[in-house]
């Protein structure tokens, strides 16, 4: 099958089915969303997925707790939770996978062969520290290390018996069993100099430091498989053993592309979409996607992805004392997307956590910041603009938008504040820099807004002998409003189509966003509709 586009493949993290999805789930899903649909306006074939992590110790006591015959009937159960807010939320995923489909089965366990048969992976017995919420194997080393860090904060020693996770601070177990080894150690040097030779590879700055500091601390060889339990994919070469999940979670994202199928047509599209062109995933599995992985491909003698975008985590801003605070639900500071899409609409929330919230940071978020920033950049600036422009149009050009004009290339304002936007919005998009684009944005809106004021078209209407005038700054208006919505359209998907509507423009998104920013795309003399305004203003209170 010929490809007229080139690919662009996109993932989330696959998210652990042990609970409903949350804000901070809904935070990669809409972040990845957004470039998705960024790339499809740039002329790319995307491949946005997500989907379930349904394997697993945790998950098979998570049926048990809830009352389910089995683990597979609570990842049934659950399955419509993710879909459902994905839906709410405007995802355009194009894909979605379940660890427990058979395709993907069919592709963890080609993987385990082919490791097994290139010599990388034995069978020998695991005796070591494991963190059975986060289902994360520890060396002595690292929790060594960890307890010093603690002991150093002036914190009280943990029971040796049961030192604590250095990821989550629970305590570790023990655990003594047979295991398959994937042999991480040997690619310890091989990681290091792909990491100097793709600087780019892990994103933002920091985060690659914190990569290449546990590397150059050391790999262990490390335990892919349990035999304690039987819910998870099976060794297709010793049927007594499980895959260990991450092993088996990471493995997604080939399993996805058609890896593991027979057949040209499942070859093709491995060789059309692997490598991937980016994996956003929060911090918290950073070493799982930029240390396993790459190694577990390498292995193999796969492509690596193109790049690895990591995120911080949400924290909730104490609105009386400023103070930054993890969310929680014991803090009873926890926040459900729900309850965001309620006060600000899904066009909004996408636009909050996506334009406010430095993406490569932890980031603190607040009601009272929500109301600030709908209230500001939306209601205030971006509807307020679409609001006063179309109702003069209207007024003036007897419902429709005035033709444009002969001299639109004439120099403006809003003419000079479009030129280059493109190029200064993309870089920031490709850089997963979007509250750099979305200024962008805004600051042609607020230049627009400006232009109104200065231009007074309510006094140039009242005077017939300057009515090309008045139509040449109206079409300035519509012309801004019509770029603009194409350049919010990956943040605000139905807002820009509901924009285009009213301009009587094709609402689907374009998919030559450089084009649809050259000045003077709006061909005018069609009927404009103000409607009802886009972003209500929001009260104080919540």
């Amino acid at each position: 099958m010929e490809h007229s586009k080139p690919s662009y493949y996109i993932t989330t993290p696959i998210y652990y089915v042990n609970a409903k999805p949350h804000l901070g789930t809904a935070y990669s899903t809409v972040m990845a969303d957004v470039q998705a649909r960024f790339q499809r306006a740039n002329a790319h074939d995307v491949k946005f997925l997500t989907g379930m992590d349904e394997h697993g110790e945790k998950v098979a006591e998570a049926a048990e707790k809830n009352g389910f015959d089995s683990p597979q009937a609570w990842c049934d159960s659950m399955e419509p939770r993710f879909r459902d807010l994905w839906e709410t939320l405007n995802i355009s995923n194009d894909d979605f996978i379940r660890t427990t489909q058979d395709r993907h089965t069919a592709g963890v366990q080609k993987f385990l062969q082919v490791l097994l048969d290139r010599g990388y992976i034995y069978k020998d017995s695991y005796d070591g520290w494991y963190c059975r919420p986060d289902e994360t194997y520890f060396t002595e080393t690292q929790v060594r290390h960890h307890e010093e860090e603690r002991r150093a904060k002036g914190m009280d020693a943990a029971d040796p018996e049961h030192p604590l996770c250095p990821d989550c601070d629970r305590p570790l177990e023990r655990i003594q069993e047979e295991s398959w080894f994937f042999k991480l150690s040997a690619f310890e040097q091989p990681l290091l100099d792909f990491y100097e030779s793709h600087p780019d590879f892990i994103q933002p700055e920091t985060r690659r430091n914190e990569v290449l500091s546990f590397v150059k601390g050391g790999l262990k060889d490390l335990s892919i498989s349990r035999s304690t339990f039987d819910w998870g994919i099976q060794f297709p070469f010793d049927p007594k053993h499980v895959a260990y999940v991450w092993v088996d979670a990471l493995i997604n994202y080939l399993s996805a592309v058609g890896y593991g199928a027979e057949g040209q047509e499942a070859a093709d599209e491995v060789a059309f979409r692997w490598p991937a062109q980016v994996h956003v995933v929060g911090k918290d599995i950073i070493r799982f996607h930029c240390v396993i992985w790459p190694a577990l491909l390498m292995a193999a003698d796969l492509p690596l992805p193109e790049r690895v975008f990591v995120h911080g985590f949400l924290t909730v801003r104490n609105e009386e004392t400023g103070a930054a605070e993890k969310m929680s639900k014991s803090r009873g500071n926890a926040i459900a997307p729900e309850e965001v899409i309620e006060l600000l609409g899904v066009d909004a929330y996408r636009y909050y956590f996506m334009c406010d919230v430095a993406h490569g940071t932890d980031a603190p978020i607040s009601w009272g910041r929500m109301r600030q920033v709908y209230n500001a950049d939306l209601a205030n600036s971006w509807g307020n603009l679409v609001s006063r422009s179309l109702n003069m149009a209207g007024k003036y050009f007897d419902g429709c938008a005035p033709v444009r004009p002969a001299n639109f290339e004439q120099a403006t304002p809003l003419k000079e504040a479009c030129e280059g936007i493109y190029e200064r919005y993309a870089a920031c998009m490709e850089a997963f820099d979007y509250s750099g684009a979305a200024q962008e944005v805004l600051a042609v809106v607020s230049a627009a807004n400006h232009y109104i004021e200065d231009m007074a078209p309510w006094a140039l209407a009242k005077d017939p002998e300057r009515a090309d005038e008045l139509a040449l700054v109206i079409w300035n208006l519509l012309e801004v409003i019509r770029i603009a919505s194409e350049l919010y359209a990956p943040f605000m998907p139905s807002v820009s189509a509901e924009v285009r509507r009213r301009l009587s423009l094709p609402q689907e998104a374009t998919s030559n966003l450089a084009e649809a920013c050259q000045w003077g795309g709006l061909a005018g003399g069609e009927p404009v509709e103000k409607g009802d305004p886009l972003f209500p203003r929001l009260q104080a209170d919540k």
